[in-house]
């Protein structure tokens, strides 16, 4: 049983009290008929620094009250909902006997990794990141960040596409491999901070939008030679996705980009700065990833999300000419669910986008087109809508008279 003699009572509605270690703790009489409140209150303690959850004992009197029924059922519907309902929370449940009493204690754990309430079953899209903030002087308040999207969209050239299927892989670079300088620096900073020994691993990401429609990405991938100068847009089903990349033996991590000015992305490394403190006190793994999330707040039309693996070796980042990428095993058919593609593909270029096409089950469908030599897909592949697009079309005529 915890030393309540080394507990901080705390007088707010979201927590009982704190450790001297921090560790925070809750106290119920009861066990709850439903389990979801309990599980958001694991999510948040994993989020922040761990702590515990007891049954058994009053909160008001800290005096051991016992629960009644089956603490074996009770164990069990834990398990249960834990993995219906959240992502990432790591645990221990065990049943203590006090005073002739059965109390149970749950020990949630602090995660390097976002963990999520989540209702895996009936809405999986959505994913609320909890998080307490506060002490227990100041009193605890509840930090909620949500995800909640169906669809994603990624932009490739034509060449990246066709070998991309033909492969069935999804390249990831290293974040020193980024064009953007702003990008770059903190994946390839020196960090000396004691609490960051660990936590700055080399690891792997790329970059999706929640925008349907952005010209600027189109145009920048539509910039290059060869097959390299048209564009694509994939349509992609995040959930199937993020299902892939949960798969891969590597753990992933999903983050929203943060959009700040460049005028602190260049100085919240110094002591001296206001915002120090929010990025580099507690250095944690999250707090790496949240430093590899900034972008310039002049890119934020761009509704960027940024997908992140990370190898279990815990390997040595490399900087800009070294870095390394990693080629995920993709199964597309499973997460393609629309593609637009350059209106000025020629009749070459667009079967062998078809052929690429049917070597991982999808069958592309273009509306008023007919494939040059009218290949019959097999059965049983995936009928995918490709829309013939032109960044540059102007509806009606072109002909105006200006009076």
């Amino acid at each position: 049983m915890i030393d309540l003699t080394k507990l901080h009572l705390c007088k707010n509605d979201h927590v009982d009290g704190e450790l001297e270690d921090g560790r925070l703790v809750e106290f119920k009489t009861k066990i709850p008929s439903k389990f979801d409140d309990l599980i958001r209150q694991s999510v948040a303690m994993a989020n922040s620094v761990g702590g515990f959850i007891i049954f058994g004992v009053n909160r008001r009197t800290l005096s051991v009250v016992g629960i009644k029924g089956d603490y074996e059922a009770l164990i069990n519907r834990f398990e249960l909902s834990i993995s219906l309902l959240s992502l990432g929370v790591s645990y221990d449940i065990t049943h203590e006997i006090i005073d002739k009493k059965d109390v149970v204690i749950l020990e949630i754990k602090k995660t390097p990794f976002t963990t999520y309430f989540s209702r895996i079953e009936s809405t999986p899209a959505r994913q609320i990141a909890y998080r307490y903030k506060g002490d227990a002087q100041n009193g605890f308040s509840i930090d909620k960040k949500e995800m909640r999207y169906t669809k994603v969209f990624k932009y490739m050239t034509l060449d990246v596409f066709l070998t991309s299927l033909y492969c069935g892989t999804w390249r990831f670079f290293e974040p020193s491999k980024w064009k953007d300088k702003f990008e770059q620096r903190f994946y390839c900073a020196n960090y000396a901070l004691p609490t960051a020994k660990g936590h700055t691993p080399q690891l792997f990401a790329t970059c999706v939008t929640r925008a349907k429609n952005s010209e600027a990405a189109w145009k920048v991938y539509s910039n290059g030679q060869g097959l390299g100068a048209h564009c694509l847009q994939l349509e992609l089903d995040i959930i199937e996705l993020r299902k892939q990349l949960r798969a891969s033996g590597l753990h992933f991590e999903e983050k929203l980009i943060e959009y700040e000015s460049e005028n602190k992305i260049m100085n919240l490394h110094k002591k001296r700065k206001p915002y120090y403190k929010d990025y580099f006190s507690s250095f944690t793994l999250n707090s790496f990833l949240r430093l590899l999330s900034l972008k310039r707040e002049a890119y934020s039309y761009e509704e960027e999300l940024r997908l992140f693996v990370i190898p279990k070796t815990n390997g040595k980042r490399n900087k800009c000419k070294k870095a390394q990428h990693q080629d995920l095993k993709i199964k597309w058919c499973d997460i393609i669910t629309k593609v637009r593609i350059d209106k000025k593909c020629s009749d070459a270029e667009l079967v062998s986008i078809q052929r690429a096409c049917f070597s991982v089950g999808i069958n592309p469908v273009i509306k008023n087109y007919t494939f040059i030599g009218n290949n019959k897909p097999s059965n049983g592949l995936k009928e995918v809508e490709f829309e013939r697009y032109d960044i540059d079309d102007m509806p009606g005529t072109s002909s105006i008279t200006i009076a």
